[in-house]
């Protein structure tokens, strides 16, 4: 019998072997060698008597046969029955001689006894020559009697095979009954080594366990013996001494860790303070002389510029132009810093409305313009609502802006689902840009054109990235120059893997070129 069909017995029964004890499991592999060992030897010892009586019985009786047959061959020529007679019945002294028959040539009976019967029942009719045979109950064997080199008649004999079996009965139960002692003895003293290999390893067990409830390294396992166990006690305790080092250099590293972190948070809320008092400076002691700046140019085209030549409204011009955009400027970076420190606030919202807010100010801020603008209903999004306001509130911005040249401008706003992973577009047929300098593309102050091109801060698209930061997505960019961009962003983890096989649902992925992905990063 294999493991696995041992295995299969166990788990069949109820028991399954990987849930016992050690020394139960220890006991059943030394009881079941034991067992078949001696199943196997009192089997080999059984086979080989049954055998032995066998060939005894049979080498009895082919030398019976032949004394019997030498005998009887002179009463044969003579027809000599009374003589035949006395040779047959030389056989009734043997216990277990069941039947003698002595024939002539044509199996006429001349002489026979049976055993308990005086009939002729146990004479075959036409016996077998040279018959050796054994059954359930009796061995059967004929010789024929030969004269001169000629057949002169057949000797036939029926032992019964009582006695064999009971001799072979009560060598079996001696076998059994032997066998029995030996397993117990077997049990016995196995069950007493078995303590030499189960203690130590009890011992180590105890000792991991209340290493475990109580966190206690200082506690070491007791080393029973000097073998592969005792081996595996002083391995268990040295990585219990450097569990306890390694635990004391955590505890003061912990408490080290705690001060510095404290230390950095201090540091940081002074930072933060330093930073609202940054922002208000800027929004207040900044904005102010900026206003004045423009204010007095303002005041003095209106006042005195009949008095002044070209070349002075030419500068004044200027001066209100730059300290305007240097307002935006400040505004931008105020933006920026808002949405970096602003707390989230998660909500479910309907994107395809925010979306059609936005494209509306915009119409009503430039309405000579016309666009065809594309919005895909029924989009819905989870996250901070006044965020992806921003953050829209700028892509849009970006394509209304780089599509002015356009003769047939189109904006396209949706998304697509690639992998189960849900991707948000922005799309516009505008300028586009090189793709060779877009690595700068989220970063602040880099712009990809010019300002005599298109007016801006080089802010928004940094500020679009700290949003998607914050909500921590991915945006990343593909276009192509004179031939429009495609902005996308996904939040929370959102973003497929590239590579990917794309199967779109929910929306068509607006891209179908190949062109290189751009994604964006913030610059040290």
């Amino acid at each position: 019998m294999s493991y696995s069909e041992v295995r299969l017995v166990f788990t069949k029964t109820g028991v399954n072997i990987k849930y016992l004890p050690i020394k139960k499991k220890l006991s059943m592999i030394i009881m079941t060698s034991a067992l078949l060992a001696v199943v196997l030897l009192s089997s080999v010892f059984v086979v080989y008597e049954y055998i032995s009586l066998r060939n005894s019985i049979i080498k009895e009786f082919s030398t019976t046969s032949k004394i019997i047959a030498n005998r009887s061959h002179a009463a044969l020529l003579f027809s000599d029955t009374a003589t035949l007679q006395e040779n047959v019945d030389s056989l009734k002294i043997h216990d277990d001689v069941k039947a003698t028959c002595l024939y002539n040539e044509a199996d006429d009976i001349l002489a026979y006894f049976n055993k308990g019967d005086n009939s002729k029942g146990d004479c075959p009719i036409h016996p077998s020559r040279n018959l050796n045979h054994f059954d359930d109950q009796y061995y059967q064997v004929s010789l024929p009697i030969v004269v001169d080199g000629e057949s002169m008649g057949l000797l036939y004999i029926k032992v019964s095979l009582k006695s064999l079996n009971g001799h072979l009965s009560t060598y079996v139960i001696a076998t059994a009954v032997f066998s029995l002692i030996i397993i117990l003895a077997v049990f016995i003293f196995s069950s007493y080594l078995q303590n030499f290999i189960t203690t130590p390893l009890l011992l180590l067990k105890n000792t991991a366990r209340q290493v475990t409830k109580n966190k206690d390294y200082t506690l070491r396992a007791s080393k029973e013996s000097h073998d592969e166990i005792g081996d595996m006690v002083d391995t268990f305790n040295e990585m219990l001494s450097t569990l306890q080092d390694q635990n004391k250099t955590i505890i003061n590293d912990a408490e080290s860790l705690e001060l510095k972190v404290g230390e950095r948070t201090k540091e940081l809320a002074i930072a933060n303070q330093e930073l609202e008092a940054f922002s208000y400076s800027v929004s207040h002691d900044l904005r102010s002389p900026l206003r004045a700046i423009d204010g007095f140019s303002k005041a003095l085209l209106e006042d005195y510029g009949h008095d002044l030549d070209h070349t002075a409204h030419d500068y004044l011009k200027r001066v209100r132009k730059a300290s305007q955009k240097m307002g935006e400027l400040i505004g931008s970076l105020l933006q920026l810093s808002r949405v970096t420190r602003k707390e989230l606030k998660d909500t479910h919202f309907d994107l395809s409305d925010l979306v059609m807010n936005i494209v509306h100010q915009l119409q009503e801020q430039d309405p000579e313009r016309i666009i065809d603008i594309q919005i895909q209903p029924e989009m819905y999004m989870m996250g901070d609502e006044q965020l992806i306001e921003v953050a829209l509130d700028n892509l849009i911005g970006n394509a209304w802006k780089y599509s002015k040249y356009e003769k047939f401008p189109k904006i396209e706003i949706g998304y697509f689902v690639e992998n189960d992973h849900t991707v948000y577009f922005v799309k516009d047929n505008g300028a586009g840009f090189d793709n060779k300098y877009a690595k700068n593309l989220f970063t602040a102050f880099q712009r990809l054109h010019s300002p005599e091109q298109f007016e801006g801060t080089g802010i928004g698209l940094a500020t679009v990235f700290r949003i998607i930061q914050r909500h921590h997505g991915e945006i990343w960019a593909k276009s192509v120059l004179d031939e429009g961009a495609t902005f996308y962003f996904t939040l929370y983890g959102d973003r497929p893997q590239r590579g990917e096989t794309k199967s779109f649902s929910s929306g068509t992925n607006p891209d179908t070129k190949s062109d290189e992905s751009v994604t964006g990063t913030e610059s040290e």
